[in-house]
């Protein structure tokens, strides 16, 4: 049950703000450039990336969650991990778009913690004493 609320909730998301918000920024970013902004093909392209890398990063928050106990080495993890593979992904990008895109990814991360937390049942004195 956790696997596909968490692969939902980082699917979901992923659409939302890696792809809807990626595009947003793809076209703010041709703004600052001068260039003319147009929608095409890519940017059904963008939606689909953001909404895999969105599945992607519901897998490995799943898997931190069942593997790492302690709440705050598990969100140092996940954020450290997900924010160096989206860095591989904007490397290529200069300097002020690699900020803009890497900030998205922060953004999108956070929340996608919060609402896991939040999502998780709240343990038991018992059982806090145990781990």
């Amino acid at each position: 049950m956790e696997l596909r609320s968490d692969l939902i909730r980082g699917t979901v998301l992923g659409l939302l703000i890696l792809g809807i918000g990626g595009r947003v920024l793809m076209r703010v970013i041709a703004h600052m450039e001068g260039r003319v902004p147009v929608f095409t093909e890519g940017t059904i392209t963008v939606l689909l990336a953001g909404t895999v890398a969105g599945a992607l990063t519901g897998l490995i928050y799943y898997l931190l969650r069942r593997f790492v106990r302690k709440p705050w080495l598990r969100t140092a993890a996940f954020i450290t991990i997900c924010e160096l593979i989206s860095w591989r992904g904007v490397s290529g990008l200069l300097p002020l778009p690699q900020a803009m895109f890497m900030t998205l990814a922060l953004v999108y991360l956070v929340i996608v913690d919060l609402l896991g937390r939040r999502s998780q049942p709240a343990r038991t004195h018992l059982e806090a004493g145990a781990a």
